[in-house]
């Protein structure tokens, strides 16, 4: 799948909150990470939701939407809804699931911080979200928004980038997770993951 993209170094990806390993690791290969400016919201995406490895299973995240998941615009008018205190939640789970991985000393205080802003739209908090996983994997690479619909698009399905397909790809990046012992390896999870339980060598393993 990889040597597919190695020659496209200009293409659009889907926007996505705290995306999959497998998103990083197409993403990381082009000259920038472009979004469309006018990409499609869409429902059953991780467009507003994340997975994470748990002690009972996979824990599914994901952010409430002001208008609801069944609206029908652009991505960058999405706004987020504050009508439940859902970032407290989030926060608690994130620390139920990583409180005891390696390095989630060392990454955990950015996260939060990031977490708590209030953003008002979805595209805001994921871009920051985005910039910050870069930062700690020591990957200097610039998020660009454009409007050029003649860019190939990212096949979201056909790259494992949705909560229907993330878990199949045959090509994983493997590491120690934090519940390996009870589920098994668990494929293509949450970025939060693979930075938590690797730290610096996270960047190592996505361009291995």
């Amino acid at each position: 799948m990889l040597n597919e993209m190695n020659e496209i170094t200009i293409y659009t990806v889907d926007n996505q909150f705290l995306p999959n390993i497998n998103w990083f690791k197409i993403s990381i290969k082009g000259e920038y990470i472009n979004f469309s400016l006018f990409e499609r919201w869409k429902k059953m995406s991780f467009g507003n939701r994340c997975t994470l490895s748990g002690g009972n299973g996979p824990v599914n995240l994901s952010i409430p939407l002001e208008k609801g998941r069944d609206q029908k615009s652009l991505f960058r008018d999405i706004k987020i809804s504050y009508l439940d205190n859902w970032q407290v939640k989030f926060w608690r789970t994130i620390i139920s699931c990583y409180n005891r991985s390696p390095f989630f000393e060392y990454y955990g205080d950015g996260f939060r911080e990031i977490l708590f802003k209030k953003h008002s739209f979805l595209q805001d908090l994921n871009i920051e979200m985005i910039y910050l996983c870069l930062n700690y994997l020591s990957i200097n690479k610039e998020v660009m928004m454009v409007s050029d619909d003649n860019l190939p698009h990212i096949d979201s399905r056909k790259h494992y980038l949705t909560p229907k397909t993330y878990h199949e790809d045959p090509d994983p990046v493997i590491y120690h997770q934090m519940f390996i012992d009870r589920f098994g390896f668990q494929a293509n999870l949450s970025i939060l993951d693979l930075l938590f339980m690797e730290g610096p060598e996270a960047h190592y393993l996505l361009n291995k």
